[in-house]
């Protein structure tokens, strides 16, 4: 998840020193890497105050049956496929005041349809 050619923009903030290392800390308890946890954090602020955070529909490339490839800007192939959009889902119903979303499973092929599940977890478990 923290391949950076998956992710175009770099954002940088000042922060108090002790910020660092409170969230590696929170990150590891959530077995997330610290830019995974920065991320997750503020797309689920940025919900719970009603903000879209949603980036551009991302699509995955399906060839007989096997997901090939992914994209935010689907192109023909010149080895056939089809690009279907990458739905994501929660495991379980997702409250930003009560859960924590933990890091994507693999995608999946569901019939005619890519999904990316995103397991949720209560704030009060603990992860070691």
């Amino acid at each position: 998840m923290d391949d950076p050619a998956a992710f175009g923009q770099l954002i940088q903030f000042r922060a108090p020193a002790n910020l660092s290392k409170a969230i590696d800390t929170a990150a590891s308890q959530r077995c997330q890497s610290k830019s995974d946890y920065i991320r997750q954090a503020l797309i689920d602020r940025l919900q719970a105050d009603g903000a879209s955070a949603m980036a551009e529909q991302q699509y995955c490339l399906v060839r007989d049956g096997e997901l090939i490839s992914t994209s935010f800007k689907p192109a023909k192939e010149p080895d056939g496929g089809e690009w279907l959009p990458i739905e994501n889902e929660d495991n379980q119903p997702f409250d930003p005041a009560l859960h924590w979303r933990l890091k994507p499973l693999p995608l999946r092929l569901d019939g005619d349809r890519v999904v990316r599940v995103y397991p949720v977890v209560p704030k009060s478990m603990e992860h070691a």
